[in-house]
C-alpha cells in the first residue's frame, strides 16, 4: 500500500466508511491522477469542479464519462456522484463494457469483496468486533413455481418485475471477477438484468443490450435448467435488478460460506416461501437434493410408511428460491407461502440508490 497516493485513500473514505485495504489499490488501477482528482471533487457539476481545479470543462466532462462507463461515478439529476459502497463499486466496476476487461483489476475486485469475510475466526479470536452482515439482498422465487399461489406481491414476481423498460440483459459482475469459478464454462455470463432507469444506466455504459419483455422471460426460463438462484435488492420498494447467483460463485453465497459458519449470518434474506414436501408423491429420485439446492437444505431420509427414502427439507435452511420445484419428476414438491409482507424491509436497498438519483 506504500506505492498508493494518498488521493486515492482520500476517495475510497468518500465511498465508504467501511476499513478496505484493497479498495484504494482498485481505484488507482482505475483512474490516473487527473481522474482522481476529479472523483475527490465530487459530488458536483462538470462546471463546478473545472473552475476548482482550474481545468478545461470539456476535459472534466470527458473523463466524468469515462468514470461513469468504467462504473465509478454516477449522474444525478444535477451533479455527478461517487458511488457510494463497496458492493456497487465491485458490481458496477465488474459489469462494465469488456473493452476495460483487466484481469488483474478483477483479481482485486474479488479481494476487496471479500475483504471484510476473510479470516474471520482469526479476528474474532484475537478480540476484533465484527459488524453485523447486511442482507443487501432477497432471494426471488422462481415465477412458474408461485404462479397460482394466492397473496404474490408484485415485487416478488418476476413477471411484474420486468414491466418495467428499458430490460437490459449485461455481464454478472460476480463472475467476471471470480475468474477461476467452478461454472466457468458451463453457465453463460451475461444473464443479470437491469429495468428501468438503472437499465437505461446499464445503456449509457455501453454495458448491457436491451431485451423485450419475451426476450426476458425466455431467458429466465431458460436458465432454469442450471441450478441458479433470482435475487434482487432487499426493499419493498419495486427493484430495478434482477441477479443470477451461483451457490459456487457468487459473492453472495461464497461469502455466506464464511459468514454463516462463524457468525450465523448470511448476506441476503430468504424470500417469503418455503417448499412443502410431499413424500407420498415423491419417488425419491433425489434429483432436488443431489442437483438443485443451493444451500444443501434437502436430504434423503427414510420412511418406514412408504419403505424407502425419500426427499426431506430442512424448512429452517431453505431459502425459499423454487429451484428443486422446477425439477421435481413427480411433482412431489410445492412452494408454501409462510412469511408476511413486512419480511421484506421498508428501507430502500443500496441498490435502490442507481435509480433514484
Amino acid at each position: 500500500m506504500n506505492d498508493i497516493e494518498d488521493i486515492y485513500r482520500e476517495i475510497a473514505i468518500k465511498i465508504t466508511k467501511e476499513k478496505n485495504r484493497t479498495l484504494p489499490r482498485v481505484l488507482k488501477k482505475i483512474a490516473n491522477l487527473e481522474q482522481a482528482r476529479i472523483m475527490r471533487e465530487l459530488p458536483g457539476t462538470a462546471e463546478e469542479i473545472a473552475q476548482k481545479l482550474a481545468v478545461d470543462e470539456d476535459a472534466v466532462r470527458k473523463s466524468l464519462q469515462i468514470l461513469y462507463e468504467r462504473g465509478l461515478v454516477t449522474p444525478g439529476r444535477s451533479r455527478w456522484h461517487l458511488v457510494n459502497n463497496l458492493v456497487l463499486v465491485k458490481d458496477l466496476v465488474g459489469s462494465a463494457n469488456p473493452k476495460y476487461d483487466d484481469d488483474e483489476l478483477f483479481d482485486l475486485l474479488r479481494e476487496m469483496s471479500l475483504e471484510d469475510s476473510d479470516n474471520l475466526p482469526e479476528r474474532i479470536k484475537a478480540g476484533e468486533e465484527i459488524p453485523p452482515v447486511i442482507q443487501g439482498m432477497r432471494v426471488v422465487p422462481k415465477w412458474r413455481t408461485i404462479k397460482d399461489i394466492p397473496g404474490i406481491l408484485p415485487i416478488e414476481d418476476v413477471r411484474e418485475i420486468l414491466k418495467n423498460p428499458p430490460i437490459v440483459v449485461h455481464n454478472c459482475p460476480c463472475r467476471v471477477v471470480y475468474r477461476a469459478r467452478p461454472c466457468k464454462g458451463t453457465v453463460p455470463i451475461d444473464i443479470c438484468l437491469a429495468t428501468g432507469n438503472t437499465g437505461r444506466r446499464f445503456l449509457e455504459r455501453k454495458a448491457g443490450r436491451e431485451l423485450t419483455y419475451d426476450e426476458a422471460i425466455a431467458l429466465l426460463d431458460k436458465l432454469d435448467q442450471f441450478p441458479l438462484v433470482s435475487t434482487t435488492g432487499n426493499s419493498n420498494i419495486m427493484p430495478t435488478i434482477l441477479c443470477t447467483c451461483c451457490a459456487d460463485c457468487c459473492g453472495l453465497f461464497v461469502k455466506a460460506a464464511r459468514t454463516k459458519p462463524v457468525l450465523g449470518q448470511v448476506p441476503y434474506a430468504k424470500s417469503r416461501f418455503v417448499v412443502q414436501d410431499d413424500p407420498e408423491q415423491c419417488i425419491g429420485c433425489g434429483t432436488c437434493a443431489d442437483n438443485r439446492c443451493p444451500v444443501g437444505a434437502i436430504t434423503m431420509k427414510y420412511f418406514p410408511e412408504f419403505g424407502g427414502e425419500r426427499s426431506y427439507t430442512d424448512v429452517d435452511e431453505c431459502i425459499g428460491c423454487g429451484l428443486c420445484v422446477l425439477t421435481c419428476p413427480s411433482e412431489a414438491r410445492k412452494m408454501k407461502l409462510v412469511r408476511p409482507p413486512e419480511h421484506i424491509p421498508s428501507p430502500a436497498s443500496i441498490f435502490d440508490s442507481l435509480s433514484s438519483r
